[in-house]
C-alpha cells in the first residue's frame, strides 16, 4: 500500500507527467484508491492460489458458523425439553389438598347413612385380589438375602383366592373381602390405609393372628364367605408421627400366615390404589341391620354376609 499526503501528491505529479501514458494511468488509479489488484501486472500463480485459498477459507468459515449456530439451537431446545420433563416428573408439582381415596359427600349420621345407598356395586379401580406372596426365611443376615418363594401349601388360602373392594358404608371407609368358605373365621387379615410412600395411617387386624398390629377391626358385616372391615380413611393431609405429612392414597391388604419356625414373614398381599388426579369416588351402599348383603369384587370372586350394626369407632 502506498500512502500519499497532499504535499507528496503535488511533488509526485511532476514525475507522473514524464511517465508513459499507460504507467501514468496505473499510478493515478492507485493514488485514487482504486481496487484493481492487477494495476502493476497480472497476479502470479501463487498469488492466485492464495486468493482462492482465502476465499475457500471464508466460505468454510461461514458454513461452520451456520453449523455451530444450528447445533447450539438444538442443544438449547434439548436442554429446555429435558428440564421441562424433569420438572414435571420430579418437581414438587402442584400442592395437593386431598388424598387419592375420596368419598361421596353425605351429611347423614352414621346410623342413617348405613341404610342408604342401595346394594353394593364394586368399582373395578378400587378392587383387587390378594395374589402377591411374600416370604422371608427365618434367620440372621440382610432381609434381601432371605427373600424366597414359599410353596403354596404353606399358606392357609392360596394366592388369588381372596378378593377385596373398597366401599363407603355408614359414612366411613370399609373394605369388603370375599373368599373361600370359612376364611373369615380362620384367616389372619390385616388391612392398612397408606400414603404414596407406604407409610401407614390406619391399620386394622382381624382373625387368629400370632401378632396383632394396629387395632382390632370393627366388623360391619360378616358371613362364611365375606367380611366387611371398617377403616379410618382421611380425605385431607395428615401429619405423620415420624415427621412430615401424607395423604391416604392406597389400601394394603394382607393374608398373614403362621410361618414359624421356617419363615419370618409369610403373607399374601394386594393393593388398592388410584391416581390422585382421578375423579373416582368410593362407591356407597347401605342396608338394614341383619340384612344379607352380597359383595362381588370381580373375576368370579363373590361372597355374602349379614350386616352387624357395628359402626366404625375412630382411633
Amino acid at each position: 500500500m502506498v500512502l500519499f499526503n497532499a504535499g507528496v501528491r503535488a511533488v509526485f505529479e511532476s514525475h507522473l507527467e514524464r511517465m508513459p501514458t499507460d504507467i501514468e494511468a496505473r499510478w493515478r488509479d492507485l493514488m485514487a484508491g482504486g481496487a484493481r489488484s492487477e494495476a502493476f501486472g497480472p497476479l502470479t500463480l501463487q498469488e492466485r492460489l492464495d486468493e482462492r485459498q482465502v476465499e475457500t477459507a471464508l466460505v468454510a468459515g461461514r458454513r461452520q458458523r451456520i453449523v455451530n449456530l444450528f447445533v447450539t439451537l438444538v442443544l438449547i431446545v434439548g436442554v429446555a425439553v429435558g428440564a421441562s420433563w424433569g420438572w414435571q416428573e420430579f418437581g414438587p408439582g402442584e400442592d395437593r389438598t386431598r388424598g387419592a381415596l375420596q368419598f361421596a359427600d353425605t351429611d347423614e349420621p352414621a346410623d342413617v347413612a348405613a341404610v342408604e345407598g342401595g346394594p353394593p356395586v364394586a368399582e373395578p379401580a378400587l378392587s383387587t385380589a390378594l395374589s402377591d406372596p411374600v416370604s422371608v426365611l427365618a434367620g440372621d443376615g440382610p432381609v434381601a438375602d432371605r427373600v424366597t418363594s414359599a410353596p403354596f401349601v404353606r399358606f392357609s388360602y392360596p394366592p388369588g383366592s381372596i378378593g377385596a373392594s373398597l366401599f363407603q358404608y355408614a359414612n366411613s371407609g370399609h373394605v369388603a373381602l370375599v373368599g373361600p368358605a370359612g376364611f373369615t373365621d380362620d384367616a389372619c387379615l390385616r388391612v392398612s390405609v397408606v400414603t404414596e410412600e407406604l407409610r401407614p395411617l390406619d391399620t386394622v387386624t382381624h382373625g387368629p393372628c400370632v401378632e396383632t398390629i394396629g387395632r382390632d377391626a370393627t366388623v360391619g358385616c360378616i358371613g362364611d364367605t365375606a367380611i366387611l372391615l371398617a377403616l379410618d380413611i382421611p380425605t385431607g393431609e395428615v401429619a405423620l408421627p415420624e415427621g412430615g405429612t401424607g395423604f391416604a392414597d392406597a389400601i394394603r391388604l394382607q393374608l398373614v400366615a403362621d410361618g414359624a419356625p421356617d419363615y419370618e414373614v409369610l403373607t399374601v398381599r394386594g393393593t388398592i390404589e388410584v391416581d390422585p388426579d382421578s375423579d373416582i369416588v368410593i362407591p356407597r351402599f347401605g342396608g338394614q341391620i341383619g340384612e344379607t348383603i352380597m359383595f362381588d369384587t370381580g373375576a368370579g370372586r363373590s361372597g355374602t354376609c349379614n350386616l352387624t350394626g357395628d359402626f366404625p369407632r375412630r382411633p
